[in-house]
């Protein structure tokens, strides 16, 4: 039997220059006739042949000496045939270099080989969650952690992170652990209000100040009295308004436009972008000053892919919101899910979780393996029909197995939901 020792030897053969490596994997042999051969691949790059200097040998007649090589990558597992003369094959299909999830299976030779997570130790004092921040990885634990350990102060908070990744999520959890935790919490979102109306939005106006302003008005500034001011995508703040905030904040004091009277506020101010906020001051468009008063501490929101364990519980989650029933995410799916980078983040994954649940028309899977890669449509188009899969078998085990009850709980006509059900193999058609 292979140990994670001689994966470990191989090290030497990459280029990577990371000090950490990344989690174990296990390569095992499940069926014909190499079965039972077993590699723990971690860092580098591991050889699979029938030669003895392989690092997973396999005794399978069809297998060649250097058949083919496997490298941990984030996520997944990068397969490259060497030139075999019987051929890799992922899918039922040949393939010369392709990404295989964490979860799935390659065939080399005769023999069918399993890539699956190796156990990792229990994390002491795990949550999965914190006031709306969802994941049990390491990287959610981080941010747990910092994020209890500023929301009791009244410190200014700015937190960074891509697009989707849960910026919001954050500073909801902030003002949830806060002593303002009774009070309001305000989204002020700059990068969609129009400039014309900013000021009039974040500090509010007075009666006939401008043309349409029929009323007395508070503004975003002034409704977090006592509560959390929440300035999402900050950098998109116009240089005119911003030493405006910026009096406001050491102040505590604001004037609403067209009105003379000084009004006192007390908020807190959370601030979010996926901007380089820093390079905003560099460059001019944003003010040091201002830049130093809201930063008092910064909170960094990682990444989808930088949290991949974390899919699974979010997955079911969004799927428990959209449909009401807890999911069960078949290996296919979970394996397909985290393979995905995700460019999107949370939100993408949620958008997809629903689009899968809407159950709308689909194209019918192909029938035969195809020898070329898959485009990145044909890829999510294959990843939420897997979902729709498990979505269909916990409604039909909601309704133990009434198609005509799970139709309508679905709220879809019958014959399109026998249609479905056949592409799925769950159920014959409708005679």
């Amino acid at each position: 039997m292979t140990t994670a020792s001689r994966s470990r030897r191989t090290a030497g053969r990459t280029s990577g220059t990371s000090s950490e490596a990344p989690p174990e994997v296990v390569v095992e042999a499940i069926g014909g006739p190499g079965a039972g051969a077993r590699l723990v691949l971690g860092a580098g790059i591991a050889s699979i042949g029938s030669a003895a200097g392989c690092d997973l040998r396999l005794t399978d007649p069809a297998v060649s000496r250097q058949h083919a090589s496997i490298e941990l990558r984030g996520g997944g597992v990068r397969v490259r045939d060497l030139g075999s003369r019987n051929g890799t094959r992922y899918l039922g299909a040949k393939v010369t270099d392709a990404r295989v999830p964490v979860g799935g299976s390659i065939e080399v030779g005769k023999t069918v080989l399993r890539i699956s997570p190796r156990a990792a130790a229990a994390v002491p004092d795990t949550r999965a969650a914190l006031h709306g921040l969802l994941g049990a990885s390491a990287p959610m634990q981080q941010l747990y952690a910092l994020v209890e350990r500023l929301a009791p102060s009244e410190a200014s908070v700015l937190i960074q992170g891509e697009t989707g990744s849960g910026k919001d999520a954050a500073a909801r959890a902030l003002h949830a652990q806060s002593a303002r935790a009774a009070g309001p919490f305000v989204v002020f979102d700059c990068a969609t209000v129009s400039p014309a109306l900013f000021e009039s939005e974040l500090f509010g106006h007075a009666k006939g100040a401008f043309t349409g302003a029929l009323k007395d008005r508070a503004g975003a500034f002034e409704l977090a009295h006592r509560g959390t001011l929440f300035l999402d995508e900050v950098a998109e703040l116009p240089a005119e308004l911003q030493p405006k905030l910026l009096r406001a904040l050491e102040s505590g004091e604001l004037r609403r436009v067209g009105e003379n009277r000084l009004r006192k506020v007390s908020v807190r101010v959370v601030s979010a972008t996926h901007q380089h906020l820093e390079g905003a001051v560099k460059r001019g468009t944003f003010r040091a000053d201002l830049f130093f008063r809201i930063v008092a501490a910064v909170v960094e929101v990682p990444p989808l892919r930088e949290r991949r364990e974390d899919i699974e519980v979010l997955a079911r989650h969004f799927a428990r919101e959209a449909s009401g029933l807890e999911v069960a995410l078949s290996p296919a799916t979970l394996a397909a899910l985290r393979c995905d980078d995700w460019p999107g983040n949370v939100r993408e994954l949620r958008n997809a979780v629903n689009r899968a649940l809407a159950l709308g028309p689909a194209s019918r899977p192909a029938e035969t393996p195809r020898a070329v890669a898959p485009s990145f449509k044909e890829a999510r188009d294959a990843l939420l029909q897997q979902f729709e899969h498990d979505y269909l078998v916990a409604l039909l085990a909601r309704h133990a197995g009434n198609l005509s009850a799970a139709a309508r709980s679905a709220g879809l006509a019958r014959s399109y939901f026998y249609e479905l059900l056949a592409r799925h193999r769950l159920a014959p058609p409708k005679p």
